[in-house]
């Protein structure tokens, strides 16, 4: 049994108006190709889908069925040729992006709501990582493009990358911390003392590696930077926060900045892709990442 989408359409049509001849009318139609179609249809599932009463008609229970299980076929349809097209033209169905840990949220929302309104059909999965886990999604496959990903460039075979510009950290305890009060640098003598808040690298198969972490200083791994501050303003440790996210909570008081002897350099981020098989999706994403002011707000700027 095969039914098209033309006579599905149709069948609505004629729900829509209770009407033959204004069905016809609207599909600039005679009304007897109209009827025609919906008898052809009605005998091809064997059931009555409309009671006729003189001019016009009314669903039957069968009918009211129809046409409420027939939107969801019709929008698949919709929906197939839709994204057959886009495939053709070069326009990825899915497109996955692997975003630092450290990238502003505000930055991250910012560039999904711009490319959602560029791209409405294809579907766009985030993931956040963490450290070398950015690379590591990138070059075994497990992203198509990576956003902020930290210091150098693995390998530059087969990968197209850009430099971003730096994202710069805050070293930082609580008001209450022993540390808190001293007025020197800190040595590592004095911070080894005090559990390191981390967040674990995710990375599968490149080597694991932590924001800071003194050799001989106990770790405290956390999922994320709101429990790492969390924790860090309770006094249960001490830490690196991204000065975005620092300094909001600085000029509040509730975290205060400690200046160090061997003080954590700027990180470099990067946005890279695999140079094989780019679609339009992946070369707008480089196109609108390489504007400075992106730049800047991705960088916590």
């Amino acid at each position: 049994m095969f039914i098209s989408d033309e006579s599905i359409r149709i069948v609505h049509l004629v729900a829509k108006y209770q009407s033959i001849t204004t069905a016809a009318e609207q599909l600039n139609k005679v009304p007897s190709a109209i009827s025609y179609t919906v008898k052809k249809l009605e005998e091809s599932i064997g059931v009555a889908l409309f009671i006729r009463k003189g001019r016009n008609i009314e669903l039957t229970p069968s009918g009211v069925y129809f046409i409420q299980h027939s939107k969801t076929i019709l929008s698949d349809l919709d929906a197939l040729k839709r994204n057959t097209t886009l495939i053709h033209d070069g326009v990825e169905q899915d497109f996955v992006i692997a975003a630092n840990n450290i990238v502003p949220q505000s930055a991250l929302v910012k560039f999904i709501n711009t490319f959602e309104l560029a791209f409405p059909s294809t579907r766009l999965t985030l993931n956040i990582e963490v450290y070398n886990g950015c690379w590591d999604a990138l070059y075994n496959k497990r992203a198509d493009l990576v956003l902020g990903a930290p210091h150098n460039v693995p390998s530059s075979e087969g990968i197209i990358s850009e430099s971003l510009g730096v994202l710069e950290w805050d070293f930082v305890v609580s008001p209450q911390h022993p540390l808190a009060t001293l007025m020197k640098p800190l040595t590592n003598t004095e911070l080894r003392q005090y559990p390191a808040i981390c967040i674990r690298d995710t990375a599968v198969n490149f080597s694991h590696q932590q924001a800071w972490l003194l050799e001989g200083q106990k770790p405290l791994f956390v999922p994320d930077f709101t429990m790492a501050i969390a924790l860090i303003q309770q006094n249960t440790g001490i830490g690196y926060i991204p000065h975005h996210l620092a300094s909001p909570l600085l000029n509040e008081g509730t975290l205060v900045k400690k200046p160090m002897q061997e003080h954590k350099h700027a990180t470099q981020l990067f946005m890279a892709v695999r140079s094989e098989g780019m679609g339009k999706v992946c070369k707008w994403c480089l196109d609108y990442l390489s504007e400075s002011a992106i730049k800047n707000e991705i960088c916590g700027k």
